[in-house]
């Protein structure tokens, strides 16, 4: 009987010891661990152009970042004019320790109430008369459908690209307002910069058209189709261009920065104030064509590289 009973008794242990071994393998690949490797990473706001010649400027005001649910420590609310930061400016909002891989959850909180000053509202559009118009979400946390890769070094730069083109929208009286929750999530772009490069070029002959107004619109690579053209249900054209710049009346200029690497192609846009309410409408989609051997509707964007084009306008489509 005492044989019986060690025995038993020895069994007993050997399967609790088994247990709390295989609890501590599996603790070790917790993600939350406190051991483990992580590396530092910068999130920085950047913006793509408004197409709307009242505005002046948009102002934002964000009171926390988080990314896989850790918030930056010790974030104080800022205001920023998010409309200047255009043609690769960007603007520091704080930095985490992330492990490697790809993230889970980026989320932007923004304050509708007050801005960093305590002066209401904390969102707004400063039109070019002066004008001060609120604007607002219907959820203070914006949760990002984009996701990024964080490297193994410290050199990750999470840039989240807040494209007021499409985020913004206005009704028929005139009345600014933030498109739904869950198309904003889809507008906020998020990309590493370790892993992005830019599109930049000239339009050399852009006093020929009699566009005011001339945005420049990069696609990945056959995603393109005429109903771009149309505006979505929240009012938006061109709806799904990864990314867009106003082409510079005074030397043609114009830039997309931070795009993921990948194939991509570009459409030309003319805009017009042709009933002088403020607002730019749409003229038509510009034939274009470029100088050197890149196709504009197929080419290679590589990490941390430039692809330059020289640009020659034909005139509008469908003339």
């Amino acid at each position: 009987m005492n044989l019986k009973y060690l025995f038993k008794t020895g069994v007993l242990i050997l399967c609790m010891g088994l247990v709390v071994s295989c609890s501590e393998e599996d603790n070790d690949l917790d993600t939350d661990e406190p051991g483990a490797q992580t590396y530092n990473s910068e999130i920085y706001l950047t913006d793509a152009p408004i197409d709307n010649a009242e505005v002046d400027a948009v102002f934002i005001t964000v009171s926390g970042v988080k990314v896989n649910g850790k918030a930056i420590e010790n974030f104080e609310k800022t205001t920023l004019n998010i409309s200047s930061l255009q043609n690769g400016e960007t603007q520091l909002l704080g930095d985490l320790k992330l492990e490697s891989g790809s993230t889970s959850e980026i989320s932007l909180m923004l304050d509708n109430e007050t801005d960093a000053s305590g002066e209401a509202p904390g969102n707004y559009v400063l039109t070019t008369n002066g004008e001060k118009k609120a604007l607002a979400t219907t959820s203070q946390e914006i949760s990002i459908a984009d996701q990024v890769d964080i490297q193994e070094n410290d050199n990750n730069k999470i840039i989240l690209d807040f494209d007021l083109r499409k985020s913004i929208v206005t009704n028929a009286e005139g009345e600014y307002h933030f498109v739904s929750d869950s198309e904003l999530a889809h507008s906020i772009r998020a990309v590493n910069s370790l892993e992005a490069g830019s599109i930049t070029g000239t339009v050399s002959d852009f006093g020929s058209t009699d566009a005011e107004t001339m945005l420049v619109f990069a696609y990945e690579e056959g995603t393109y189709d005429e109903a771009e053209t149309s505006k979505n249900a929240e009012g938006v054209l061109f709806a799904n261009a990864v990314g867009s710049s106003k082409v510079d009346q005074s030397n043609g200029d114009f830039g997309i920065y931070f795009v993921e690497e990948g194939d991509y192609e570009l459409h030309f846009a003319s805009f017009k104030d042709e009933d002088e309410d403020g607002s730019l409408e749409f003229k038509g989609e510009v034939e274009a064509t470029s100088e050197s051997e890149i196709d504009l509707l197929g080419f290679s964007v590589d990490a941390n590289s430039e692809v330059n084009l020289e640009v020659i306008l034909l005139g509008l489509l469908g003339l």
